[in-house]
């Protein structure tokens, strides 16, 4: 946050862990040992990180690289892959190409404009919002699997602006339940293995909604943008699934 609002430069001070569940005796032992880093006293480093005034490195805008080509140059099947996969637009897994037909096919489903502003996320908080057009949550479906009439669904859920790949120390997933008569209509489980492998729109629509999260947020790269400690397997598909309302208490 420091960083987007002009601080480039903040300064820390780490000190031992763990906090939780230790004695006032063994906190106070924190405050006034070392820096486990540095190696200087911790309340001196936060003293002077307070009250030193800032040098002209530390000053200055926050500035995050926001190219993303639109178009590739053709090439071979298997060289695109290769792109994808070393660019980090993918979750590691295979995709599908979205190539400009598979693109109009997506968009074909929507009365909204291409170049539409349907949302705004980030992926973490000391990052700034990246805006993303109706087209590039269209890429996004076509290169999760989904099929053209489960675009309405994958829209929603990129207007809502929650990521799919949010940063937490206690690495979260998110988890989209569908309602309405669209739920039936492009086919998705409410029942049975709803929540498992074992249905095309609930798989797809979630991977896509984790897709267009990490590449209209600008990215989740462990350590750079995504600040998780372990990850979480549920991110791969977003815990998607259907509500099933006739059976609700």
């Amino acid at each position: 946050m420091a960083q987007v609002n002009g601080m480039p430069g903040l300064r820390q001070v780490f000190v031992p862990q763990p906090i939780m569940g230790q004695t006032p005796a063994e906190l106070r032992a924190y405050i006034d040992g070392r820096d486990p880093i540095t190696g200087r006293p911790v309340m001196q480093a936060v003293l002077e990180g307070l009250t030193r005034p800032f040098e002209g490195d530390e000053l200055g805008p926050a500035e995050f690289d926001r190219t993303t080509p639109r178009l590739v140059e053709p090439d071979a099947e298997d060289n695109l892959h290769r792109l994808f996969l070393d660019n980090r637009w993918t979750d590691m897994l295979p995709i599908v190409l979205p190539t400009e037909d598979r693109v109009a096919a997506m968009l074909a489903r929507t009365r909204r404009k291409p170049d539409e502003i349907v949302g705004r996320m980030r992926s973490t908080h000391f990052r700034e919002h990246w805006a993303y057009s109706v087209e590039k949550v269209a890429v996004n479906a076509v290169m999760a699997g989904a099929r053209p009439e489960y675009f309405p669904v994958i829209l929603a859920l990129a207007a809502t602006g929650v990521t799919a790949r949010s940063s937490s120390s206690s690495a979260m997933a998110a988890m989209a339940v569908v309602n309405g008569p669209v739920r039936n209509e492009i086919g998705m489980n409410a029942g049975t293995g709803a929540m498992g492998p074992y249905n095309h729109a609930n798989a797809t629509i979630g991977r896509a909604y984790g897709l267009l999260s990490q590449n209209g947020q600008g990215g989740s790269v462990p350590g750079l943008s995504y600040m998780g400690n372990q990850g979480n397997n549920y991110a791969y598909n977003s815990v998607t699934f259907a509500e099933n309302e006739e059976r609700s208490p």
